[in-house]
């Protein structure tokens, strides 16, 4: 059994482009053992190879044209490389070249790298413009390459030897790939440290603090809270503040001194179900250990189910119940793939097959008033087949297997109403653009509400009322919580 953080191995991709005549240009070097590595070109030539079982291959790519893009894949990873010139002595595959990529993607409109890599050819891309999102990425690493002695202002990641300290912050960077709402693929790549804190320019990456954060969060007596949800509990980017999930601010309610470590993995616009289509369930499930909690609330995004019969584009109906939906309730009609209660279970047994405890956790009320009162749960569906209320679903799975629940979307409904309408918007997200600008003509400013999502205030309140959740199940983690 895997006891330690995954440290989410990204293992670089080597590809030595050869000095020699175009007539004899040879690409070699190591990837995965068994990785599949693809080269397309931009005239749509391809050429392809397996790694052998020490991770060599070897291409030769006479008659090729430059840019060429290299795709390199095994069962659960791809990355994406893009080499704009046959100038360049080596091309390097990896989350990192996968980041850059990604960048290419947005430039010529495709939905991330693999609709790049779906595309079969090679983009157009300058050498400048290469460079210049080689420079913004180097802004997101500037603390990890300082520290590491590496040249922040020549840094390139698909020519710089991958040893010392680029193996090192490849091996420590978390990668994934987001959810594109209009069209249901994988979309632009995201790099994560071990608490699942996205890298950004406005949250650039230490190395130093991520190996000792990854020292921490694997310390033999220390509990880990993993959290998996959706955008009501997620991380933000600090150019969004003063927007906060709970889940972000959940270690706050954890004692001083207390060896818990909170690594939160909610993701916004996730579902339970593509949570784990999109490869974060496995994240959790190579990390989490005997003695650690698994919190678990979803619903939000698992309504969306679109209308019966579907409507047609550009109305999301297809493409969200293809990737996204869950149907609440037990019907025994419900094919198994769509039953929010079979995916909940999901979740249930992960933690329970690890030694873990799973704690289901209704979904927050939204801010939805009438006659200054939120009525009743926000959290039904009543347009298809299966209408049902996904909160009494998530209160029926705990029952039925008998595991701790945290009923927020009643506690949440019982606070706010206490508030009151306005004064509840002091809570959700809900700012003033003087002090905030980012959210000037943006859903978020006060005289346009966010009624889902939450300011650090209100991101505090709703973790508190977790951990009173969690008191009251009287799970062994409550003598750890702040009163």
């Amino acid at each position: 059994m895997n006891t330690t953080i995954d440290k989410v191995l990204i293992s670089a991709f080597c590809l030595s482009l050869s000095a020699a005549a175009l007539a004899d240009v040879q690409l070699s070097g190591k990837t995965l053992a068994g990785a599949s590595i693809t080269l397309s070109d931009s005239q749509a030539k391809h050429l392809s190879t397996t790694a052998d079982a020490q991770g060599n291959y070897k291409l030769n790519i006479e008659g090729l044209s430059a840019p060429l893009m290299l795709v390199a894949e095994t069962s659960d990873k791809q990355f994406v490389s893009i080499v704009p010139s046959l100038a360049a002595g080596t091309a390097n595959i990896n989350a990192l070249t996968d980041q850059i990529a990604s960048d290419v993607a947005q430039e010529f409109k495709f939905v991330g790298p693999v609709g790049l890599a779906k595309s079969g050819k090679a983009p157009a891309v300058s050498v400048d413009s290469i460079k210049a999102k080689t420079a913004a990425l180097r802004v997101s690493l500037a603390p990890a390459l300082q520290e590491s002695g590496l040249d922040a202002n020549s840094f390139d990641p698909l020519s710089a030897p991958v040893q010392g300290a680029l193996a090192d912050i490849l091996a420590i960077l978390g990668h994934n790939r987001g959810y594109e709402p209009k069209s249901g693929e994988r979309a632009d790549t995201s790099l994560y440290d071990p608490y699942f804190r996205e890298v950004t320019r406005f949250a650039p990456f230490s190395l130093k603090k991520a190996q000792a954060d990854l020292r921490d969060i694997n310390a033999k007596d220390v509990v880990r809270v993993f959290i998996a949800g959706d955008s009501t509990a997620s991380n933000y980017d600090p150019q969004v503040l003063p927007r906060m999930g709970w889940g972000q601010v959940f270690q706050r309610k954890i004692k001083d001194g207390a060896a818990v470590r909170v690594v939160n993995v909610a993701q916004s616009g996730r579902s339970s179900r593509s949570f784990i289509n999109e490869g974060w369930f496995g994240m959790i499930a190579a990390n989490i250990r005997k003695g650690d909690y698994l919190l678990v609330q979803f619903g939000h995004n698992d309504e969306k189910c679109g209308n019966n019969p579907v409507a047609p584009p550009p109305a999301r109906d297809g493409i969200d119940i293809a990737n996204l939906c869950t149907y609440p309730g037990n019907s025994a009609d419900i094919p198994a793939e769509m039953s929010f209660r079979k995916t909940l279970e999901k979740y249930i047994k992960l933690a329970q097959d690890k030694g873990a405890t799973p704690v289901l956790i209704t979904p927050v009320t939204r801010r939805s008033f009438k006659s200054g009162q939120i009525g009743g749960t926000t959290h039904t569906y009543s347009k298809g087949l299966f209408p049902g209320d996904y909160s009494q679903t998530i209160r029926d799975t705990a029952q039925a297997n008998k595991v701790a629940l945290v009923d927020l979307d009643a506690r949440s409904m019982a606070f706010f109403n206490q508030v009151g309408e306005e004064a509840s918007l002091d809570y959700y997200l809900a700012v003033d653009t003087t002090k905030y600008p980012y959210y000037v003509g943006l859903t978020g400013a006060r005289n346009k509400p966010d009624n889902t999502h939450f300011q650090e205030r209100g991101a505090e309140t709703v973790a508190g009322l977790v951990a009173d959740g969690l008191r009251e199940a009287g799970l062994p983690l409550a003598k750890e919580l702040k009163p």
